[in-house]
């Protein structure tokens, strides 16, 4: 649920459509996006509380007054995983470039780290986004246009190499919209990280990371998401070991539940992500072989009966993948990935799995130097929802800001898509894409997901069909330097035959413009 309207806390006012009924892993009707377990289950540990206040405690006496902090720098982006696996275009961010810009920097938050010892680091993350919608649940009666607003202010503290602690708070606020108001939309003054890190996760053979932080190994399945207002993070304790060309990263970790009346948000005990990550660079020229281990478990998750009823049960999970990826091969660029699940969801076994595979090709000596690229995507759905087998996907914690397209409507559950498009730069630092999806359900008689994993819509007969719509989307960005980012777009939705016979079949349309001002230290 990256787009910061969900379906599943306002496009789907109703809370049920003709057919609904609740994903097998679904786990209570109050659902949270990032949660596959009730909202209402919270709260960290005491050793936990007291480490996040002690934290809190450290940030606020050293920004006192003056509202500093850090979040992001392009060239630190290098390493980030949406920036290595392009399957369509840039549609979160700008793409990484080595090009000059148009105007001379903005940074007054960098200009106040050139005067302070090395030691210590400040910077600034500010981000305007408008945005709307009409068609709310393809429902033509629904729309909605508003101001979202995200402020982050941070702090490193590194005083030897092989050590630092970083900080960061977030405000991320609406304006305009119509209620009901909370995450992810709104998010009033929390704490997004705060971690001490042990070794140079860039330069040495190994680090270890504890405390709140982000996680982005693999943006389809375990990352941060950081297109919807308030983002990702996970309370966890990361080791990542690097040996010339082997990397293995290896982590425990909960994810965060945001609350709008805290100051430091827990996560849901119980509700825990472990895993093992793995590259080999230069295997295939130009490319990285990614396997990986993923295991998850909640204490209460929905499972499937010899009925229509639900009953509840606990959830272990195993994810088993592996991710093909390169880059700059003759022009080329591609990505597969295949995933197959297993483990249990009370006495229901759990058998599904997924693959994404994308192709992109730059025309590099033609004018505006168009990359064309090409995209497939599938992922398992329930064909009986009485056998007491799970066979949907699940797409645990991914980036999922287009990934079926940018009004981000769906998630990666039971469901087919093709892509394909275009990204032209008529200017130095300027993109601009166009893109078509055709969405269908893997299973008739599953349902379609939102991308917080929650059911939209269902017809248990198979009978409305499975073509779930087409979606085409036109965005662009630019860089005024390497501060201020500026981008815009609109997604249309228009449903096929299985949302024009469960719902009311109205279009979807999301539009929406941002700017962003990104100075000082990269927090990450």
């Amino acid at each position: 649920m990256t787009n910061s309207n969900p379906t599943w806390r306002r496009r789907d006012p109703a809370g049920a459509a003709a057919g609904l009924q609740p994903p097998a892993l679904s786990s209570c009707a109050t659902h949270h996006p990032d949660l596959k377990t009730p909202v209402c289950v919270s709260s960290c540990g005491n050793g936990g509380r007291w480490g996040l206040s002690l934290a809190a405690l450290a940030l606020s006496l050293s920004l006192g007054s003056s509202p500093l902090a850090a979040q992001y720098d392009k060239v630190a982006a290098l390493g980030s995983d949406a920036s290595l696996t392009p399957i369509g275009g840039p549609s979160g961010s700008p793409p990484v470039e080595t090009t000059p810009y148009d105007l001379p920097d903005l940074r007054p938050t960098g200009i106040l780290n050139d005067q302070l010892p090395k030691w210590i680091q400040f910077g600034t993350e500010e981000r305007f986004r408008f945005e709307g919608y009409s068609g709310g649940s393809f429902n033509p009666a629904s729309s909605d246009s508003y101001l979202l607003n995200r402020l982050r202010l941070g702090l490193i503290i590194k005083p030897v190499s092989w050590f630092r602690v970083v900080s960061q708070v977030q405000d991320a606020r609406p304006f305009l919209q119509n209620p009901p108001f909370g995450p992810p939309n709104e998010n009033k003054w929390n704490l997004k990280l705060a971690y001490a890190e042990f070794g140079d996760a860039e330069k040495g053979p190994i680090s270890v990371r504890v405390g709140r932080q982000e996680i982005d190994y693999n943006n389809t399945i375990i990352a941060n998401s950081e297109w919807r207002n308030q983002g990702r993070s996970y309370d966890a304790v990361v080791a990542n070991l690097h040996l010339n060309r082997y990397r293995l990263g290896i982590f425990a970790a909960s994810v965060v539940n945001p609350l709008d009346d805290e100051f430091i948000n827990h996560h849901a005990a119980g509700n825990d992500i472990y895993g093992i990550y793995g590259g080999i660079d230069r295997v295939i020229p130009h490319s990285a072989i990614e396997p990986f281990v993923l295991w998850r478990v909640a204490p209460s998750v929905s499972v499937e009966t010899t009925t229509t009823k639900t009953a509840k049960g606990k959830l272990s999970e195993e994810a088993y993948g592996v991710r093909l990826r390169g880059k700059e091969i003759s022009n080329f660029d591609y990505r597969a990935e295949a995933i197959g699940e297993t483990g249990s969801a009370g006495t229901n076994p759990i058998n599904a799995w997924a693959t994404t595979d994308g192709v992109g090709y730059k025309i590099a000596a033609a004018p505006w130097k168009p990359r064309l690229f090409a995209g497939f995507d599938y992922a398992s759905g329930d064909k009986n929802p009485t056998d007491r087998t799970h066979n949907t996907f699940d797409t645990m914690y991914p980036t999922a800001h287009d990934r079926f397209g940018i009004s981000d409507q769906f998630g990666w559950q039971n469901i087919v898509a093709g892509r394909g498009g275009v990204t032209i730069e008529p200017h130095k630092r300027w993109t601009i894409t166009g893109q078509y999806l055709d969405l269908w359900l893997a299973s008739a008689t599953d349902a379609v997901y939102n991308t917080s994993g929650s059911a939209i819509v269902r017809d248990a007969t198979g009978k409305s069909g499975k073509h779930i719509g087409e979606e085409f989307d036109a965005y662009a960005w630019y860089e005024v330097n390497r501060e201020v980012h500026i981008g815009a777009g609109i997604g249309h939705l228009m449903p096929g035959e299985f949302l024009a016979k469960t719902t009311k079949g109205g279009s979807y349309t999301y539009p929406y413009f941002t700017v962003e001002f990104l100075d000082g230290k990269r927090v990450h």
